[in-house]
C-alpha cells in the first residue's frame, strides 16, 4: 500500500505541473479552459481522491508518516482543486484559464513538500 500511495503521488505531482503549464499557456493564449482542459481536471482531482482514500487507509493500518505536516500537505492538495472550482464560479473565461493554471501549479508545490515530509527527518 505504500508503494502505491508512492507511486500515485509521483503521478500527481507530474501530472499537475503539466497541468499548470497547460492553464497556464491556455492563459496566455487567451483561451478558456475546454473540455480537454476540464476532463484533465476531473482526472486530477480523481488521483487525488484515490491518493487520499489509500493515505486514509494506511493511517488506519498504522502507518503514520514521517511529519505531521504530511496530513495538511495531503488535504490541501485534496480541496486545492474544489476550491479553485468554487472561485471560478463555473466561469469559462480566460480568467478560469489563469486561475486554474496558477492553483495547480500551487498543489504542484504542496506535492513536492509532501513528499519531503512523509519521511521521518534526518
Amino acid at each position: 500500500m505504500v508503494a502505491i500511495h508512492h507511486t500515485l503521488g509521483s503521478m500527481g505531482t507530474y501530472y499537475t505541473f503539466l497541468m499548470g503549464i497547460w492553464g497556464l499557456f491556455r492563459y496566455v493564449r487567451r483561451q478558456p479552459p475546454d473540455g480537454n482542459f476540464n476532463g484533465a481536471l476531473i482526472i486530477a482531482q480523481g488521483l487525488f481522491t484515490l491518493q487520499a482514500i489509500i493515505g486514509v487507509v494506511l493511517v488506519l493500518l498504522g502507518q503514520m508518516p514521517g511529519q505531521g505536516l504530511h496530513f495538511l500537505y495531503g488535504v490541501s492538495t485534496f480541496l486545492a482543486l474544489p476550491l479553485a472550482y468554487t472561485w471560478a464560479r463555473g466561469r469559462n473565461d480566460t480568467r478560469a484559464s489563469l486561475i486554474f493554471g496558477l492553483t495547480l501549479m500551487f498543489t504542484w508545490g504542496l506535492t513536492l513538500r509532501a513528499f519531503d515530509t512523509a519521511l521521518p527527518p534526518h
